[in-house]
């Protein structure tokens, strides 16, 4: 087997978003710290699928409450978010969504994604623009290389609705028959809902 060659120490500035994640010990020693100043091809793909996701679903979710309230708005969420998520993912990239407090047990986040997920809310706590926050990595899952990347998502108008502290009892009657484990109420306005999770395979460094 032919020896790899010691590569050059960079001296590129960090990107903005790596001492983010360090701070908050994100990184094991299996992970690569992303060091460019732009960012990768994939963190651009990734961006434009949670940005999909979150269109379609926003589109998905208006339809139904204006034709039949909010109560139809959990249907979208249980029935037609999973298919929009598939439908916007290809045979490389799944495209999700997580939560520190979930509706649905089948978008709870793993342990890398929870401590990203408290890291975005130190940073929204500390009066960021939660437009502005973003973490990625290359980890390794199931042997896979992969490039994973979260985007946050604050407590809007359209969330509260659902999430809020206070909901209409017949909207709180069908969550409760739907999600019994549901977790996902009492946010506020500007808090942090969750976040876009991006998965990307990637291949093997030479």
């Amino acid at each position: 087997m032919r020896p790899r060659s010691r590569r050059p120490q960079s001296t590129r500035k960090p990107h903005p978003v790596m001492p983010l994640l360090l701070a908050a010990g994100l990184f094991s020693a299996t992970q690569i710290v992303l060091a460019d100043d732009e960012p990768p091809g994939w963190v651009v793909d990734a961006r434009q699928g949670a940005q999909a996701l979150g269109g379609r679903l926003k589109q998905a979710l208006t339809g139904a409450i204006e034709q039949d309230g909010l109560v139809a708005a959990v249907e979208v969420c249980q029935i037609q978010a999973p298919t929009i998520a598939d439908g916007v993912s290809t045979e490389s990239m799944h495209v999700g969504r997580t939560a520190l407090r979930v509706r649905n047990p089948a978008n709870a986040a793993d342990a890398w994604e929870r401590r990203v997920l408290e890291d975005f809310e130190r940073q929204m706590a500390s009066g960021k623009d939660p437009a502005g926050i973003e973490a990625f990595a290359i980890r390794q899952v199931d042997g896979q290389r992969q490039g994973h990347w979260m985007g946050a998502i604050p407590t809007g108008g359209l969330c509260l609705s659902c999430h809020g502290s206070s909901l209409d009892p017949e909207l709180q009657q069908t969550i409760d028959q739907r999600y019994p484990q549901d977790r996902a109420t009492g946010f506020e306005p500007g808090s942090l809902r969750g976040a876009f999770s991006v998965r990307i395979d990637l291949p093997d460094p030479d």
